[in-house]
């Protein structure tokens, strides 16, 4: 899979999850919640960012600085999301759980994952 898929896809992802958790935090946690109740879910989830990771880093798997490397850095550490979900979906929910339970945190987390989609967008114009 090209870099610019890659990107264009993760980056919609990340705003998909983050725009609705920034503007209806607690309806998003409780969805979020409700999804990670099913170990199958999880399981298909972190299977399907598997082979989207695999397929863009197989094309090209170097890191480096510019724009491309810095996307292959997102992508190595889907490959590790997804391994997780597919793997140990339990350990993934307690992670979840934990950085998730403080209302405090979700409105900061929110910015963070839409900055990191906006730039990832813009990456896909890079590449």
């Amino acid at each position: 899979m090209e870099l610019q898929t890659f990107t264009i896809i993760i980056g919609l992802f990340m705003l998909l999850l983050a725009l609705p958790l920034l503007i209806a935090g607690d309806k998003t946690f409780a969805f979020v919640q409700e999804l990670m109740r099913n170990e199958l879910h999880l399981r298909c989830m972190g299977a399907v960012i598997v082979v989207i990771t695999v397929l863009t880093l197989k094309l090209n798997y170097t890191i480096g600085t510019d724009a491309a490397g810095l996307i292959r850095i997102v992508a190595w550490l889907g490959l590790l999301k997804g391994l997780t979900a597919a793997w140990f979906p339990s350990t993934l929910v307690r992670l979840t759980n934990r950085v998730f339970d403080d209302a405090g945190t979700r409105p900061v987390l929110a910015v963070v994952a839409i900055a990191i989609g906006a730039l990832l967008l813009y990456g896909s114009m890079l590449v």
